[in-house]
């Protein structure tokens, strides 16, 4: 839920200069510790990239994220698509799903690791 919220926010903002704090994806306060580690994994898997991370005391998820905006590969995965069933859909719209709850998660986990798998065996080869 941590990782599609995030998505959704930079799908939204596009690029600009902005600033993201844990209380903007709307979440419950038990979310709080995946804030930080989510934003990290999406960075490290290339998805997105952030200036400067300004963390405080004041909770796992306290301070903000400066300048956090997808990168052309993270655009590229969002832009895939992939397949449920008979029909199919741009992971851009299951993350727009996934964070308004009308989706599941695992959909979105097993969409999103295997596009990511995909796209890099054949960036490797």
């Amino acid at each position: 839920m941590v990782i599609a919220r995030i998505l959704n926010l930079l799908l939204e903002w596009g690029i600009q200069h902005s600033t993201l704090e844990f209380k903007e994806l709307q979440l419950e306060d038990e979310f709080a510790t995946f804030f930080y580690p989510c934003l990290e994994w999406l960075e490290s898997e290339g998805l997105i990239r952030v200036r400067a991370y300004d963390r405080t005391f004041g909770g796992a998820a306290g301070g903000s994220v400066n300048q956090p905006i997808l990168t052309s590969y993270g655009m590229t995965v969002l832009g895939q698509k992939k397949i449920v069933g008979d029909s199919s859909e741009q992971l851009s719209d299951g993350v727009k799903k996934v964070s308004s709850g009308e989706t599941s998660l695992w959909q979105f986990g097993d969409a999103i690791g295997g596009i990511l798998g995909g796209l890099t065996k054949s960036m490797g080869s």
